[in-house]
């Protein structure tokens, strides 16, 4: 990948967070009041468990440290608009859906450079240098935080516009998502031959564990199912988008490097999998 194309990758990814931002209005969060026991259960799922998933999968398939560091970091990332659309698809409550990927974005903030430093110092700590929490978190803060937060403010200053170009803001940002994650498959490609078939099955295993625990966490705090199927989704994609951007600046250097190859084959499996079961769930009452 050139120099040029890394460097043009955190801006696909703060359009991306802005195209998220036009999406949201001040009463999409009024869903939190509406649904709190809901919220919470999603905001546990999505911030706590989808990490110790990662972490228990990891330390038992023990893949090379760079992979590990690697499906870590995809973990540590929020959901993104595609939780959303495919919540639709689901029939779920695409309001918490919204809401919860609203709210964990923002958050992403503060929990990602410290998940992400905890996770580099343990799986990396012999194979690179060190890194700086503060400047991950500056990063996140400018790539995620801040275009999510002027995406809302475009949204109520030119709420009609913002409408009516919906698609086509939303339309080229899937096609950014695309091209990012075609971009870091194909920079790792040798790799990837060599460890698909352990790298799939890994994020495949963290995939269905997510699903099967959201929906039996849900089930078991009495939650509708109209909620239940709309934190398991939400649970179960992340933003791999995130953690192929935050890659390169992870590990300082000018090309995609190994770390960012999970979140790209989490990228295409995340459909693979979770397609099936939504057109499973998506009329069960």
């Amino acid at each position: 990948m050139s120099n040029t194309a890394l460097a043009l990758l955190p801006l696909a990814l703060a359009y991306i967070m802005f195209t998220l931002g036009t999406g949201l209005k001040p009463s999409d969060f009024k869903v939190i009041a509406k649904y709190p026991k809901a919220f919470i259960v999603g905001l546990i799922n999505q911030v706590i468990f989808v990490p110790l998933v990662a972490l228990v999968v990891v330390l038992l398939m023990s893949p090379p440290p760079a992979i590990a560091f690697g499906i870590m970091l995809i973990s540590f990332c929020p959901g993104g608009v595609t939780s959303n659309m495919l919540t639709y698809y689901a029939k779920g409550n695409v309001a918490l859906s919204v809401a919860l990927t609203g709210v964990v974005s923002l958050l992403s903030v503060v929990t990602l450079p410290i998940l992400i430093t905890l996770a580099f110092n343990h799986f990396m700590k012999d194979q690179a240098g060190s890194i700086s929490a503060v400047k991950i978190g500056v990063v996140m803060f400018l790539l995620t935080t801040l275009p999510v937060t002027l995406g809302m403010l475009a949204r109520y200053k030119f709420t009609d516009f913002m409408i009516r170009r919906s698609g086509i803001l939303n339309g080229l940002a899937s096609v950014f998502f695309v091209l990012i994650v075609l971009a870091a498959i194909a920079t790792n490609w040798q790799l990837l031959q060599e460890q698909l078939a352990a790298i799939g099955l890994e994020l495949a295993l963290i995939i269905v564990i997510l699903f099967v625990i959201s929906i039996l966490t849900a089930k078991a705090l009495q939650l509708s199912w109209f909620d239940t199927k709309t934190i398991a989704i939400e649970t179960s994609i992340q933003n791999s988008t995130t953690a192929i951007t935050l890659a390169p600046i992870i590990m300082g250097v000018s090309t995609l490097p190994v770390i960012a190859l999970p979140a790209a084959l989490y990228g295409v499996l995340m459909y693979v999998i979770a397609l099936p079961i939504i057109f499973l769930i998506r009329n069960k009452n």
